[in-house]
């Protein structure tokens, strides 16, 4: 890959950085300060709804978004969805300022709503800045940088919510909240004016329903046009409900279980955004500019052995730390082949659409990983959910290999 098309990737990567950065700030500041307004009881219901607003416009509006993806210029929707993002944050702001669950509940449903209509066109951008042969690269560099930012807007808000531990600081945190808030958001919009790809021309021609059911039934159908395009979408919408599970119940692990600080919680909430990030990486590097499906089935053995490991021993502080890292590494490693083979299977402006009914699974995964961790949370303790997730992981690595092109075999 020549140097001009490495350097047209830096606008794409650092609005994609930022946008998600500030997503993970703000739901964790809820997560961290937000509870503190209610009853500890309540704990658990604040984070589960805070998560299923999150993920509730993708289950609504991906189908909107997947027609503007393939109606519109991709980097026009970016920009203006990052524009939007500067209210979105100055309403979360004034949740903070009033100490309203409700208004930064509010505003987590805005953030999940702006994330949803710009998600299909970021993503069916890469091929467009750097062509097929750039796809294991860029989605891979893509997926890096989204775990980093999930790092850093954790870490951060771990931070910010400790700061009322510290006396000649604590008068000033939610003026810092609003201010790390807006300013992310400023970032993010001025870096996408910087995206510039050659786009194919947009295609407004095909009739496309706007209805969430009725776009899942046609998408799943239009899709089997294409061997083990199904298998993957599950696949990955699968990962994404382990992944909601396992942050919601780090959260509450880390607090009741290993009885550890916010600051240190989110010190592994980032680690993990390393480790996923990292594994992203050496899966991009291994792939080579190909898209080598056999490790699909690998990074799945990885998260099993690994999480399960904490189900059944239940280890302190540290072991556990090194667990759910290693755990997030394989989930890196079993992502990334998913995500590269929809963008290399998918032709044309079609690629919106499909972006979109992935969105569409994943998110009612990702909804459904809310019900269950209220359920499992609220019924056991967090050492449960980790069993939850054991057998989750081992089904879906089985199905994996069993199910998609490639996964069960090999290949130089």
């Amino acid at each position: 890959m020549n140097t001009t098309k490495k350097a047209n990737w830096l606008p794409l990567f650092i609005t994609n950085f930022l946008g998600v950065l500030n997503d993970n700030y703000l739901k964790y500041l809820v997560f961290f300060i937000s509870t503190t307004w209610m009853m500890k009881d309540k704990e658990s219901i604040v984070i589960m709804l805070a998560s299923a607003l999150f993920v509730i416009p993708y289950i609504a509006f991906s189908p909107i978004a997947g027609k503007l993806a393939r109606d519109h210029s991709k980097a026009k929707i970016i920009q203006r969805a990052k524009l939007y993002e500067i209210p979105i944050m100055a309403i979360a702001s004034l949740g903070f300022i009033l100490q309203s669950v409700s208004i930064t509940m509010f505003a987590i449903f805005l953030m999940g709503l702006q994330s949803c209509l710009f998600s299909p066109a970021k993503y069916g951008i890469i091929r467009d800045i750097g062509g097929k042969e750039g796809i294991p690269f860029g989605t891979g560099a893509m997926e890096m940088l989204t775990f980093m930012g999930v790092l850093i807007g954790t870490y951060i808000a771990g931070v910010t919510s400790d700061i009322s531990l510290i006396d000649s600081l604590a008068p000033y945190r939610t003026i810092i909240v609003c201010c790390a808030l807006i300013l992310f958001a400023v970032m993010g919009w001025l870096f996408s004016l910087k995206i510039a790809p050659r786009e194919t021309v947009p295609d407004d021609e095909e009739q496309t329903t706007l209805n969430p059911v009725a776009f899942l039934i046609n998408s799943y159908k239009w899709s089997r046009r294409i061997p083990g395009l199904n298998s993957v979408i599950i696949g990955l919408a699968t990962f994404w409900a382990i992944g909601s599970l396992l942050q919601m119940n780090i959260t509450v692990h880390c607090r009741n279980m290993l009885e550890l600080s916010d600051t240190a919680t989110s010190s592994i909430m980032a680690l993990v955004a390393i480790g996923i990030g990292a594994g992203c990486y050496v899966t991009g590097v291994i792939s080579n500019k190909q898209v080598k499906m056999y490790l699909v089935p690998i990074g799945g053995t990885g998260m099993l052995i690994c999480v399960a490991s904490i189900f059944i021993f239940n280890p302190e502080t540290i072991l556990f730390t090194v667990l759910i890292v290693l755990t997030a590494f394989f989930a890196g490693v079993f992502k990334i082949p998913l995500n590269a083979f929809i963008q290399d299977r998918v032709e044309g402006r079609k690629l919106g659409l499909i972006l979109a009914y992935n969105n569409l699974m994943l998110f009612t995964f990702i909804l459904l990983s809310a019900g269950v961790f209220g359920v499992v949370e609220t019924m056991a303790n967090s050492l449960m959910v980790f069993g939850a997730v054991t057998a989750i992981t081992l089904v879906i690595t089985i199905v994996a290999w069993l199910r998609i092109p490639g996964a069960g075999r090999i290949k130089a």
